[in-house]
């Protein structure tokens, strides 16, 4: 329908709601609403509007669905009306639920400027073969949290995003690229931060049913359950179970993964709530090789693959190569409304993560425990060269402890806030090794059987056992002048750590330390120049500890006293430096722009590299960095059931000093830094009319460096995805069901990701006139052609 709304003054802050609502939590409902914004919002937006009338077309198509639906934010969902003083973007439902079923977060996100994915696997749902970079930098150097809480690995900061909710779960992602916000309790967000939430429990009795189906066997199922209100008690809670596998997309093997969501929520008097949630998943998966470039050029995508069937004596049989992983994720935030201005937010949480990643590798019958002989270990079927081969466990075990307090003060055109964040986190690794059966498996998947040495002790190179504490302290103000059209913001957080590790091998230094302390000032500005347009200017601090549990702990040879890998303590903590200016306009069009610059010092880079048919990655400080762009992005509110959508960023990121190699030094200054590609773009369009729908998106990704002296690079490439659907009337008790079908590399385009990194991979002459030998980067190949059809119901 068409409607011409001419609105005076004292109505344009309705405008202004209906603009910003997308932000909050999405409910699953028959017909989606939009929740109402603060009274201070909606002050802000009629003293930000007065003394100017405007004519605006309003062309809406009203959506019935089942899965949060709403279509009302622009970009198709990429893009949400915003107004924090940072280059902040929310993902809303309007995009997510029109996604395959099985995407990972981190493949949700790619579309933002400056996130480039890295994408390994078929179906977009892997965040181990898959990673991602944001403003050049890579996910470990990105804040993320799940309802409030850090969720990421807390040693090796990787994201791992499929562990949180599943797809049809998730109410909105907001990506903060540069500036994240101070009472956020996170310790490594350089590059910035992301933040996932759920959808809130509908308010009546439903659910939410979906059956996926797809190529390479795909086969996924999730049943979700709303209690809608308990009596008259005002708590409503979900719990959702779902089940998905599929044989690899390359190579032998399956991934499996079993995940559970539960939610509960009670709201009462003047924004006071309680919510605790858990979710619990269990997940199997082979791994695939990181591969090099001689590789990719002779061999194409089969580099990647181990071997499919069992060789006596050869590790690269897939059923050695592989890892499984289990976690929980329990948080309770908790709101309160104490009177005269206050209000307290606390979230008490727990996180525990255990797994084991292993590989097949030789390993000498008389071998050594550290720094003492074994003896004979009396291996089955050996070789001639007196080796055999063993099951390299690599078994972790994780839990996380904390509570996050932000106690905020209003008062007349200020906020204050002051908060304390303390983490306590106790991590055990182990990597001893198993006896490999004639059918190519090893004796116990978890190394409950290892083998032992003359002493009765387990065959281990490393077993290391660390334990960090984190107290965080913050405060902030924020004042509002000129009718609340001026905000400024002063904030200032205090991060004390402490690190204490010790790793049990005979010989070994055994006890590491470390305590650590970084002073973090933050300013941010935004001002409201008419009733669709704002400008904003931050200068942010951030910092990242150096990250992998072999920092704290050297990897030991098991077939000679030597290390294989040394402990990286004396790394030092990289902090960076950030300013950002930036301009958004929303409306009928959407969009946001920014200039930002980044330095860094002591900055926290790696490599990878295989030591005895185990991936490891390598930390070293590559000292300074400067980081430069440009980054838009602009989206339509839906337009006649069309809402277009792109996105660009220009970067120049590079390094600051010669690194150093041995007793020489690399001629590494004013080279580009490695995996930042120059130029990231991304198009695409979205159409629904309430029944039918449809969506197409291509993103470009530029050349990018594999080597700190940019002697070898993998060029850019396009991947383009689709999805089309239609959506049905209820029918019965069947409420808006569809039928969905999403493709994903819709050409199967060929390419390599970004790889493991490499100082050189020619030999070159350093400063002090050494021939430094070359490096071989590995990389990652680019996910093939997926295609998922799904079948799905409210009910």
């Amino acid at each position: 329908m068409s409607l011409r709304l001419t609105f005076a003054p004292a109505c344009r802050s309705a405008l202004f709601m209906l603009g910003t609502s997308s932000l909050s939590h999405v409910a699953f409902a028959q017909t989606a609403t939009l929740p109402a914004v603060p009274a201070k919002v909606a002050k802000s937006a009629a003293a930000a509007t007065r003394n100017t009338d405007e004519s605006i077309v309003v062309r809406a198509v009203t959506i019935h669905s089942a899965n949060g639906v709403t279509g009302t934010t622009p970009g198709g969902g990429l893009l949400a009306p915003e107004t924090a003083p940072k280059a902040q973007q929310t993902i809303t439902r309007d995009f997510i639920a029109k996604q395959s079923p099985a995407s990972a977060p981190i493949s949700l996100i790619q579309y933002v400027p400056g996130v480039t994915l890295s994408n390994g696997d078929a179906f977009g749902q892997s965040d181990t073969s898959s990673n991602f970079y944001m403003r050049g930098l890579s996910q470990t150097s990105v804040g993320y949290t799940f309802e409030g809480i850090p969720a990421a690995d807390p040693s090796a900061y990787t994201p791992f995003t499929s562990q949180a909710s599943d797809t049809e779960n998730i109410g909105r992602l907001t990506v903060q690229p540069g500036v994240v916000d101070i009472d956020n309790p996170v310790y490594n967000s350089v590059a910035g931060g992301i933040q996932q939430y759920m959808t809130d429990p509908a308010r009546t009795f439903g659910g939410q049913i979906d059956l996926s189906y797809g190529n390479h066997q795909f086969a996924r199922e999730f049943l979700r359950l709303d209690s809608g209100e308990l009596g008259r008690s005002g708590i409503t809670a979900f719990a959702s179970y779902s089940y998905g596998t599929n044989a690899m997309w390359l190579g032998p093997g399956r991934e499996r993964r079993s995940h559970v969501d539960a939610l509960a929520k009670k709201e009462w008097g003047d924004g006071n709530a309680a919510r605790i949630f858990l979710t619990y998943t269990q997940q199997s998966f082979p791994f695939l090789q990181s591969i090099s470039l001689a590789q990719w050029q002779t061999q194409g995508r089969s580099a990647a693959y181990y071997e499919p069937t069992y060789i006596p004596g050869d590790g690269a049989y897939w059923k050695l190569n592989a890892e499984e992983r289990h976690s929980v994720i329990i948080g309770a935030p908790l709101d309160f409304t104490l009177g005269s201005g206050l209000h307290l937010h606390t979230e008490p949480y727990y996180v525990h993560q255990h797994g084991a990643g292993n590989d097949g590798q030789p390993q000498a019958e008389e071998g050594y425990n550290g720094t003492r002989p074994t003896g004979d270990l009396n291996i089955p079927n050996p070789a001639d060269d007196g080796t055999a081969l063993v099951l390299a466990v690599d078994n972790f075990n994780q839990h996380t402890t904390g509570i996050n307090n932000v106690l905020t003060w209003e008062r007349g055109h200020n906020t204050f806030k002051a908060g304390w964040w303390y983490n306590y986190y106790d991590q055990s690794e182990r990597a001893p090794f198993a006896v490999v059966g004639d059918n190519g498996e090893g004796s116990n998947y978890w190394g409950k059987y290892p083998i032992l040495d003359q002493y009765g002790d387990p065959l281990m190179v490393f077993n290391i056992h660390l334990i960090q504490q984190v107290n965080a302290l913050f405060v902030s103000d924020t004042y509002r002048f000129l009718h609340d059209r001026l905000k400024v913001t002063a904030g200032f957080k205090y991060a004390m750590l402490t690190y204490h590790s010790t790793n049990a091998i005979p010989g070994d230094p055994y006890n590491y330390g470390r305590s650590d302390a970084q002073p973090l000032p933050q300013l941010l500005a935004s001002y409201q120049l008419a009733t669709h347009d704002q400008l904003f200017f931050n200068v942010g601090t951030a910092f990242r500890e150096p990250s992998g549990i072999l920092t704290y702990g050297q990897l030991w040879d098991g077939n000679a006293p030597v290390v294989d890998q040394q402990a990286s303590t004396n790394l030092k903590s990289e902090y960076s430096i950030s300013e950002e200016l930036g301009w958004r306009h929303s409306g009928l069009v959407n969009i946001n722009a920014s200039l930002f610059n980044y330095d860094m010092t002591n900055r926290q880079s790696s490599y990878s590299t295989y030591v005895q048919g185990r991936l490891v990655p390598v930390g070293i400080n590559a000292g300074g960095q400067t980081s430069r762009g440009v980054s838009i992005a602009a989206g339509l509110r839906p337009w006649h059931g069309f809402s277009p959508y792109a996105s660009f960023q220009y970067l120049h990121a590079t390094l600051g000093n010669n690194l150093p190699r041995g007793t020489d030094y690399v001629p590494t200054k004013g080279k580009f830094a490695i995996n930042t590609p120059k130029i990231t773009a991304n198009v695409g369009l979205s159409y629904d009319d309430g029944h039918f729908f449809a969506n197409a998106y291509m993103s470009y990704v530029g050349r990018q460096y594999a080597t700190f002296v940019n002697d070898q690079s993998i060029p850019g490439y396009a991947i383009g995805n689709v999805g089309v659907g239609y959506r049905l009337g209820d029918i019965g008790p069947a409420r808006a069901p569809q039928i969905q079908l999403n493709i994903l590399n819709v050409t199967d385009n060929k390419y390599l990701a970004a790889g493991g990194g490499a100082y050189n991979a020619k030999p070159v002459k350093g400063l002090f006139g050494s021939t430094i030998n070359p490096g071989t980067p590995l990389y990652t190949v680019g996910g093939g052609f997926g295609l998922v059809v799904s079948i799905a119901s409210g009910f």
